[in-house]
């Protein structure tokens, strides 16, 4: 009988009977410390497999929005009426001040596209590019006015 392991007496209910109390607390401690490890194990696998994914799709995003990146700073820079980042800038003819710059009409027009979907852009044409006075965006004060107008009594 001394001749199997303390883990197949431990797994055999004929053997198991006849296990002292020291022995079945051994093979117990052996068994917790195996499902343990294993669970522990398998726990870092999955982190390790998550932060790889995590990883990669960054990398992926990073690469996808770079083009998105330069049209904003692009039109932020425009909008704000300050110079493109020196990164971003081109050597570009200047604009008198009564004419729009071609270049912002193009961030515009790839920022409608963007919102639209890619549709019905044929016949879009930006003619005149004003800005409008106030502290909110245009579209904070849109929302506001659709939430009040839906509230009426």
């Amino acid at each position: 009988m001394n001749e199997l392991g303390l883990m197949e007496r431990f797994a055999d209910p004929e053997l198991f009977k006849g296990l002292t109390f020291g022995e079945k607390m051994a093979g117990g401690g052996v068994t917790l410390l195996m499902g343990m490890g294993m669970t522990f194990l398998i726990l870092c696998i999955i982190w390790g497999c998550i932060s790889l994914m995590g990883k990669i799709f960054r990398s992926a995003e990073k690469k996808k929005n770079k083009a998105v990146e330069a049209a904003t700073a692009t039109l932020a820079a425009a909008y704000n009426g300050t110079p493109a980042p020196a990164a971003e800038t081109k050597e570009t003819p200047a604009v008198p001040e009564g004419e729009n710059d071609p270049a912002l009409i193009a961030v515009l027009m790839a920022a409608i596209a963007a919102s639209e979907g890619g549709t019905a852009l044929d016949n879009l044409r930006v003619t005149r590019i004003t800005r409008v006075a106030g502290t909110k965006p245009v579209w904070g004060a849109a929302g506001l006015r659709d939430a009040l107008d839906s509230r009426t009594w």
